[in-house]
């Protein structure tokens, strides 16, 4: 005795597709939005992409005369501490401080 097979569809047939309704406002803050576009990235400063609690690796060169050699000295010598840990302490805020002013000034240009 033969059974009859089921008929049946892998692929359902496409209803008519339903159309949002457009908020003719939300539309033109999106429109307006689209010509001040900016890209992730360029929103953070080059330096975000690194730890900041990092093991230092690098090292510069800065040259002295003697005058600012002896006050460096005095300073760490007067405060117990090594001329490097001086200068990472009260370098390093200074730099953060005027890169991202630096940054900043740049980043708000208009286009």
């Amino acid at each position: 005795m033969e059974t009859a097979m089921a008929k049946f569809t892998l692929n359902p047939p496409n209803p008519t597709p339903i159309e949002p309704e457009i908020d003719p406002t939300a539309l033109e803050a999106f429109a307006a939005g689209a010509k001040e576009r900016r890209i992730a990235d360029e929103e953070l400063p080059p330096w975000e992409s690194f730890d900041p609690s990092d093991k230092p690796r690098y090292n510069v060169a800065i040259r002295l005369n003697d005058y600012q050699l002896a006050m460096m000295r005095y300073l760490a010598e007067a405060r117990d501490t090594s001329q490097h840990k001086l200068l990472q302490r009260h370098l390093i805020p200074i730099l953060k401080q005027l890169a991202l002013e630096e940054f900043e000034s740049n980043r708000v240009k208009p286009s």
